[in-house]
């Protein structure tokens, strides 16, 4: 089932997410005003008040955007979380003969993965992994992911729960050898003796959080109606360039299309439909969605509407 451009660019209308941690980040202004009292600068004061009004109109018109950006569908968003990372947290059910006080608790580590082209993870599991004894008796598994640039909870992470096989089909495993040594090129390890291919297989669905206050459950029709996306996977050095060279650049997109007036702006990630982006006012961080004005469906196009968006934004 292929997913459509319409599918695709349903907007998500969650609200937005504030600070590295989902909240408010307001140690700078008590600091400030805490030193105003000790020295009896009352001065100090009014400057504190003024920078609070100045951060609590800038999240009202945070919000306002944030609403309306058009971003991924949560299947797609999904599955570009999948498609972009090669580690997450699989968690098995300890089995009943080497588990011992753990057995029929949910057991989790981390494991290498690659994602095939419907978004199903494939694993090279040891005979003398907890985790292979796990699946070989009872299959149901979940697998948790974060985002690319995770780096605290008010990133995005994804939970998708299946079944976890062992791949029999020579051809398949054939396959699933050259998708995982193309996301882990060093993995020499895979072709030992005691490692065997294994698949999430049965699907059955997912649960995302896509960022502060956005979160829901993706069903298994949904998520295996999705196709990876076409950029996602330039956004390290998409974002780098950005970052590094035109941060100036970013503000006035900010400003243009957000209505925002930042004092930095960072882009973290990329995807069909737009940007992801990190911004700070007074010394507090929220995140911020700048979508593009287009789709776009490969590397040339994503450069074709950055400096699309740059020049318009230079305009103003």
């Amino acid at each position: 089932m292929t997913t459509t451009v319409t599918t695709v660019m349903m907007t998500a209308r969650r609200g937005v997410g504030r600070g590295r941690g989902g909240g408010r980040a307001t140690t700078t202004r008590v600091g400030a005003a805490a030193a105003a009292t000790a020295s009896g600068n009352e001065d100090d004061d009014d400057d504190d008040d003024d920078d609070g009004k100045v951060v609590e109109k800038f999240i009202e018109q945070l919000r306002r955007h944030e609403k309306e950006a058009v971003r991924m569908t949560m299947a797609n968003e999904s599955r570009k979380i999948i498609d972009t990372n090669t580690t997450g947290t699989l968690s098995t059910i300890g089995n009943s003969k080497s588990a011992g006080a753990v057995k029929g608790f949910p057991c989790a580590g981390v494991v290498g993965y690659a994602s095939d082209a419907r978004g199903a993870p494939t694993f090279a599991l040891s005979a003398m992994s907890q985790h292979t004894r796990d699946v070989m008796e009872d299959p149901r598994a979940t697998l948790t992911v974060t985002s690319e640039e995770f780096e605290s909870v008010a990133d995005g992470r994804v939970s998708l729960s299946g079944l976890v096989r062992l791949i029999e089909d020579e051809e398949e495993r054939r396959e699933a050898r050259e998708a995982y040594l193309k996301r882990h090129p060093g993995a020499y390890w895979v072709d030992f003796g005691d490692f065997s291919w294994f698949k999430m297989t049965d699907i059955a669905g997912c649960r995302i959080v896509g960022g502060f206050a956005r979160a829901g459950s993706v069903s298994a029709s949904e998520y295996e109606g999705t196709t990876r996306d076409p950029v996602a996977g330039f956004s390290r050095p998409v974002c780098g360039h950005m970052n590094a060279d035109h941060g100036d650049a970013l503000i006035a997109m900010a400003k243009r299309y957000a209505g925002l007036e930042c004092d930095s702006v960072e882009m973290r990630s990329i995807d069909a439909l737009g940007m992801n982006c990190r911004v700070t006012k007074r010394g507090e961080t929220f995140s911020l969605r700048l979508p593009f004005e287009s789709p776009a469906m490969d590397r040339k196009a994503v450069k074709e509407q950055i400096v699309l968006m740059t020049k318009a934004a230079a305009a103003e």
